[in-house]
């Protein structure tokens, strides 16, 4: 008859193993609403009581079938029980079972005289070679069938995740508008670097001008405000009409508002600046000094 395995050991084991099993099923099910959470904390609540009832249940047969053997037998397995589970489960792992029957075997080289002692592999060293043994056939199947394990699949929908976490974070962001925006210093670095993405095949990384007019100069060929930074923003968003390869990177989604505000912050700066670049494309459009 085996031993019994204490409930506070088999309860949590079990409850492990179907954590793990709907971790891996449902693990890409990231928008959860809170009627799912609810009717998962629930499963798991009934899964823990149906284990307390079938543990309680073992209880009782475990009881019959002790008081159904005879007295030499149920003093072996009173035995095999005894002590706490914590020692039970050390002396598995640990202690090698006693067998006053089993013969020392000896290994004799003969050729040097030295007689060595054949011993067997400590238990401990056994049962870590088994645990291996199973992790790896588990680590193996979860490679080959699951996303479980793949790092290239993990990889990927980690991407997609942080891609969708991104989506969301700039829906709920307020982005900037004409009306509300202004110059920021703070932004002109990361606005630099936007500029050189978008904006740097027309007008330069320097904003000298290429097919593109020069920005660092007095001359507008489009004055729509009367504040330079937010005529700066507004031909952004909305192109320009003298010049259809100006588009409005702002109206056709191409840019975002926030990103619009670091360029415009940017440039801005680039046109206040007092060292000019030494090569500048010929001034277009009217000279404006006197911007509000």
């Amino acid at each position: 008859m085996r031993s019994k395995i204490s409930s506070f050991i088999m309860i949590p084991s079990f409850l492990s193993v179907i954590v793990f099993i709907s971790y891996i099923f449902f693990k890409h099910y990231d928008k959860l609403s809170y009627i799912t959470n609810f009717i998962s904390i629930f499963f798991f609540i009934i899964i823990i009581l149906l284990l307390i009832i079938l543990e309680y249940i073992n209880n009782i047969i475990f009881k019959k079938k002790i008081e159904s053997l005879s007295e030499e037998k149920r003093r072996k397995i009173i035995e095999k029980n005894e002590g706490n589970y914590f020692y039970v489960f050390y002396k598995f792992f640990f202690h090698k079972k006693n067998n006053d029957n089993e013969k020392i075997k000896t290994i004799d080289h003969g050729f040097d005289g030295i007689i060595e002692l054949d011993n067997k592999l400590p238990i401990w060293w056994v049962h870590l070679f088994y645990i291996t043994v199973i992790f790896s056939v588990i680590y193996l199947l979860s490679y080959l069938l699951l996303d479980f394990s793949n790092p290239y699949k993990e990889y990927d929908l980690s991407y997609k995740k942080q891609l969708y976490n991104i989506k969301i974070f700039e829906q709920k962001k307020p982005q900037a508008s004409l009306e509300k925006s202004f110059f920021k210093k703070r932004l002109i670095n990361e606005g630099k670097i936007l500029f050189e993405e978008n904006c740097s095949t027309c007008h330069q990384k320097d904003g000298s001008g290429n097919i593109g007019p020069n920005l660092t100069d007095d001359y507008w060929i489009n004055v729509i405000e009367k504040d330079l930074y937010k005529n700066i923003f507004y031909l952004i968003w909305n192109g320009s009409e003298k010049n259809p390869t100006m588009r409005a990177f702002g109206k056709n989604g191409e840019i975002k508002g926030n990103d619009i505000e670091k360029i415009s912050s940017y440039v801005y700066f680039i046109n206040k600046e007092k060292n000019k670049p030494l090569k500048q494309k010929n001034p277009q459009g009217k000279k404006i000094i006197d911007w509000k």
